[in-house]
């Protein structure tokens, strides 16, 4: 898809430029990938010229794209396409419908597994206890549908105890029988009142961050391997996601092993590649399986392998660093803090580590020799600590502050640790995923005390670090989690977490979206709208810093445009080029849902 270098002059709504006076324009012109200018629209008119293609965005509001620095689009995108889609699954004989649907063109004998039903990941604002009838379908309920195939109906993290079903195929494939034991290794095998197993798990059943050897061995290994480039479909998938969500570039530091590496360097490579993306190799992988298997052997070749494939020169793709993790998240009991704390069932538990602290000390000393970036992904107290004193006897003979290195996640950070990490000028980055879904968790298992210590972004600003903002696993819109970062509400209660250090405002999460994560990713020419810089453009329905909190919350994209071509379109104003969009990307808005959009006489969105 090549750019026209046929100037278009775009006009009709504010254009937030987010240039260094952070100032609002009347219209932009573009040429090719790039911005000519922004200004007054008198001005621009004369610069774009009578040829100039000219888009009236009728009321819409123009915005650098979302640069997204925590996203997971790879393997969220890549979970999903493995699955039968149940997230949006209206009763019992819709969920039937859909298994129905795959087994009539699944091999017999060949497993079907689907997603929870509800919102993804945290399944808060609607999960399976919002269906009619309550529940999940049973082993029987499930046969109905697909009597000869394995059905596998999965829990997601981040929520412990879960709840998973099987079919009768399912449990007779695994060799599940009435001989189970009711609990096994925090799984709860549910039976009717003869003994016979309905189906129903519930525990510790989830898809990443188990540490149920029961669970891991006795199912997850026995499901059949997923194919070789299943993640190569991820990466496809994920970017139409990104564009939905109006984000043209993201950073991709967590988990992120060498084939999902080599994923996106296919899609690059096959001229598909249509937002930016930067990533770092994980060298330490302990999400899917705790890290089983890795050694330490293994954890420092991947240094050299991280050095390897680093690359920061494409305009579209770029490799750089290495990403570590030493611990996880408290909803399954290893965030790592300097307290004893509950673990899901109730036990008291420090966390856990995956990997030692001798291997930290290798990762910061490897990276300073051989000047690879570190990206520490950090959740609590004890994690900060100890990277701090292992960071310590380099600070002599090392010039860190010119490194650049990123801190990210940073759930419960403490005062002195966020200043710390800003004279040694670290990026620091979170997201309000964490205090949203999963604020009240927090206080009920660590305690009040904790909470102004939680996902501290206020903090972090005014320490005068950079302080970028991403999704991870939370919800998809970047809109939202803007409105978040003022309301600080968690999703269970509606608590708004407001204190001092919690809240930044409206200019600094916008900030934190687009210019902050650019300069986290040392990536120029992106996150703002100025002369010179990429046409990265995301056309949205309403005036995001002039609106309320609400309808902020709620913003739609209306078109998303990655290099002056458009890579998203709801079909409410004209079109930037004439290239075709897949139907994944040329999703009309429902009627009545423009929200803040004001249609005019020229707007093609469908009215009633």
């Amino acid at each position: 898809m090549e750019s026209s270098t046929r100037r278009t002059l775009i006009f009709g709504g504010p254009v937030l430029t987010q240039n260094q006076r952070r100032e609002t324009h009347e219209a932009i012109v573009l040429e090719g990938d790039s911005v000519v200018a922004t200004g007054a629209l008198a001005d621009m008119r004369g610069l774009a010229g009578p040829s100039a293609h000219k888009i009236d965005v009728d009321g819409a509001c123009v915005i650098p794209g979302i640069i997204d620095n925590h996203p997971h689009f790879l393997h969220l995108a890549s979970f999903d396409g493995m699955c039968v889609d149940l997230y949006d699954a209206r009763n019992h004989d819709d969920i039937r419908a859909r298994i129905r649907e795959r087994a009539a063109v699944t091999p017999a004998n060949g497993w079907i597994v689907t997603t929870p039903v509800g919102e993804p990941h945290y399944f808060i604002r609607r999960s399976w206890r919002d269906l009619p009838e309550g529940r999940l379908p049973n082993r029987y309920e499930l046969d109905v549908a697909a009597p000869d195939h394995p059905v596998w109906i999965q829990a997601y993290a981040p929520q412990v105890p879960n709840i998973s079903v099987m079919n009768s195929k399912a449990l007779q494939v695994l060799g599940f029988g009435r001989d189970l034991p009711d609990v096994v290794d925090n799984v709860w095998i549910e039976k009717d009142d003869s003994g016979e197993l309905t189906g129903v798990f519930r525990g510790s059943v989830i898809n990443y961050y188990n540490d149920s050897a029961f669970w891991m061995t006795r199912v997850v290994s026995k499901m059949p391997l997923p194919p070789q480039d299943i993640w190569y479909h991820g990466a496809l998938a994920g970017q139409i996601r990104a564009a939905n969500q109006g984000v043209t570039a993201c950073y991709e530091a967590h988990v992120m092993d060498a084939s999902h590496i080599a994923a996106y360097q296919r899609v690059r490579d096959e001229g598909l590649l249509s937002m930016r993306v930067m990533s770092a190799l994980d060298v330490a992988p302990t999400s899917w399986d705790l890290g089983l298997g890795l050694t330490e052997e293994n954890v420092r070749k991947n240094f050299e392998l991280a050095m390897k494939l680093s690359q920061t020169t494409d305009p579209l793709y770029r490799v750089n660093g290495m990403s570590l993790a030493r611990g996880g998240g408290a909803w399954s009991g290893f965030l790592r803090i300097d307290q004893t704390y509950k673990d899901p069932y109730g036990k008291p538990t420090n966390g856990r580590a995956f990997v030692s602290q001798s291997i930290e000390r290798n990762a910061i000393e490897y990276c300073l020799r051989n000047n690879v970036r570190l990206n520490m992904v950090q959740g609590g107290y004890q994690d900060h600590r100890e990277f701090l004193e292992s960071l310590e006897p380099f600070l002599s003979q090392w010039n860190v502050q010119e490194r650049e290195w990123i801190m990210q996640h940073n759930i419960l950070t403490d005062e002195k640790t966020i200043e710390r990490y800003a004279e040694l000028n670290f990026h620091l980055t979170s997201s309000l995923s964490f205090c949203w879904g999963k604020g009240d968790l927090y206080q009920e298992r660590i305690g009040e005390h904790v909470l102004p210590d939680l996902v501290p972004i206020g903090k972090m600003m005014a320490s005068g670090a950079n302080v970028g903002l991403g999704s991870d696993w939370g919800p998809v819109s970047p809109f939202e989690h803007m409105a978040l970062a003022e309301t600080r509400e968690f999703s269970g209660s509606g608590r708004k977490h407001s204190g001092p250090g919690n809240t930044i405002n409206r200019q600094q999460a916008f900030d934190a979206w687009t210019v902050n994560n650019a300069r986290l990713m040392q990536w120029q020419g992106i996150g703002a709208l100025m002369p010179g810089y990429k046409a990265d453009i995301a056309i949205v329905d309403q005036n995001i810093q002039a609106c309320s909190l609400e309808q902020l919350a709620k913003t739609q994209v209306l078109r998303t445009v990655m290099g002056g071509n458009d890579v998203f379109d709801a079909g409410v104003i004209p079109r930037l080029d004439v290239d075709e969009l897949s139907a994944e990307r040329s999703r009309p808005l429902k009627r009545g849902s423009t929200k803040g959009h004001v249609c005019g006489v020229g707007c093609n969105h469908a009215h009633e």
